[in-house]
């Protein structure tokens, strides 16, 4: 068991390879600049330590104990590339660096860091393993500017094992782009994007958490790494594939003038060529879990097969999971943590006690118009598990599974949904990202609410 401490545990990888690495049986540390939300989004166990590492060193005492440090802070790069955007994407992994590094002791046997393919620029068919030379741009010149002083660190420490990956598109539903493609994909407008032959290098989310669980043990894993899928697929076939696992049709091509008119410099996410070759990985014997596309999509697309959303939410909470089942198995409390635009009000129930066959009555308000909402629990399962799914309501489905998992001293809270909107395509065309956000807001609300509950 290894001591651990992990920045950018707040977001979508970071959360997963927390999560992993303490189901692995190592103890983790977190480094976040708001110590509220961390309590809000964390899925596992953690001790959380406040320090904005944009602006501050991380003291001495936050590496006590700590055996492995993972980096994977960095101001995303969606969003149009103004020269404030670019200077916040450049800074926050820069500065953040810096400021891990500062106070790093000599004992620390192991440094991972994140780092990203936008090194290798757009380099078209060509095959590039973790010798391959940077491009010319903004992202070649954020990457090495990323890289250089782990690089540093690996030369005047070299009994530190430093570890960078350079990481493809990290797909899951869960978060990054694929699941922004998803909303765009079930409206009819994905299309192939430039001339569609450039070459997309990818990691499925499980095979990039693996890979940096191995890392932090293998003493084989040193160096320079391209994190990414054997199995690179062209911009047009991966459009098509998702297409076709989504029942949706494929929209008109959008050319590359089009893009760099609406997206300006930022279009060279999508129009560069990275053919990545994972030379290392193979050379440590890794075994993907998701060797291609196809096994990706029939995984993370499953949910969404005739039209329907998806939403996973996890929270970890440091109480009994017979005192957290408690809190959520009683209905009224369902009136707590939801938000107070909503009205939402319990009427009636068939039985005193919840169980499986109760039937619920709720009122509600949808953006200030009444509706009524039926609900029947299909399963119970004390302390584990409930499911609920809508009779008659607002939704074509809704189908809601309540998990809970005992997780070291605490418990780890899952909600899965499954929706429909009315009017099929129509209705997901015309009011489908608004359900989606309505939906995302009211499990953050839940989340903030919980957080501050005593179970």
């Amino acid at each position: 068991m290894k001591t651990v401490l992990i920045t950018g545990a707040t977001g979508f990888i970071g959360n997963h390879v927390g999560q992993k690495l303490f189901r692995l049986g190592h103890k983790i540390k977190v480094v976040t600049r708001d110590e509220k939300k961390a309590r809000q989004v964390l899925s596992f166990p953690a001790e959380i330590i406040s320090c904005d590492l944009n602006s501050t060193d991380l003291p001495e005492d936050a590496f006590a104990g700590v055996d492995c440090v993972i980096h994977l802070a960095g101001e995303s790069v969606d969003g149009r590339w103004t020269e404030q955007k670019k200077k916040a994407i450049l800074e926050s992994r820069t500065l953040s660096t810096a400021h891990l590094l500062k106070n790093l002791p000599e004992d620390i046997e192991s440094v991972i860091t994140a780092s990203a393919q936008g090194i290798y620029g757009d380099k078209g068919d060509q095959d590039l393993d973790e010798n391959g030379t940077p491009g010319f741009g903004f992202l070649p010149e954020v990457c090495q500017a990323w890289e250089r002083p782990f690089k540093e660190l690996a030369e005047k420490v070299p009994k530190t094992r430093v570890v960078i990956l350079r990481l493809g598109m990290v797909l899951s539903h869960q978060g990054g782009a694929l699941r922004k493609l998803i909303s765009l994909f079930q409206k009819n407008i994905g299309a192939v994007l430039g001339s569609g032959q450039q070459w997309i290098s990818w990691i499925h989310i499980d095979d990039l958490s693996q890979i940096i669980a191995n890392a932090v043990t293998n003493l084989n894993y040193r160096g320079i790494f391209n994190a990414v899928s054997d199995c690179p697929v062209r911009n047009e076939k991966f459009t098509q594939k998702l297409c076709q696992h989504l029942s949706v049709i494929q929209a008109p091509g959008v050319p590359a003038f089009v893009l760099r008119l609406a997206l300006g410099e930022m279009s060279d996410l999508v129009l560069s060529s990275a053919k990545l070759v994972p030379k290392k990985l193979k050379g440590n014997d890794f075994k993907f879990q998701y060797p291609n596309i196809e096994k990706v999509f029939e995984a993370e697309l499953e949910p969404y097969k005739s039209g329907q959303g998806f939403l996973k939410a996890q929270q970890y909470l440091p109480y009994p999971v017979e005192k957290v089942f408690q809190f959520f198995s009683r209905a009224e409390n369902l009136e707590s943590i939801t938000p107070e635009l909503l009205k939402f009000k319990i009427e009636n129930k068939s039985t005193e006690n919840i169980e499986a066959g109760t039937l619920i009555q709720y009122s509600l308000k949808i953006h200030g118009i009444p509706a009524k909402w039926l609900t029947k629990i299909e399963d119970w399962n004390p302390p584990h598990q409930f499911i609920d799914s809508q009779v008659k309501g607002p939704y074509s489905l809704w189908h809601h599974t309540h998990q809970f998992e005992e997780m070291g001293d605490g418990t780890l809270v899952t909600d899965s949904v499954r929706y429909k909107i009315p009017l099929g395509f129509l209705g997901r065309l015309t009011v489908g990202s608004m359900v989606q956000n309505d939906i995302e807001t009211i499990f953050n609300y839940r989340r903030q609410v919980i957080a501050e509950q005593t179970f």
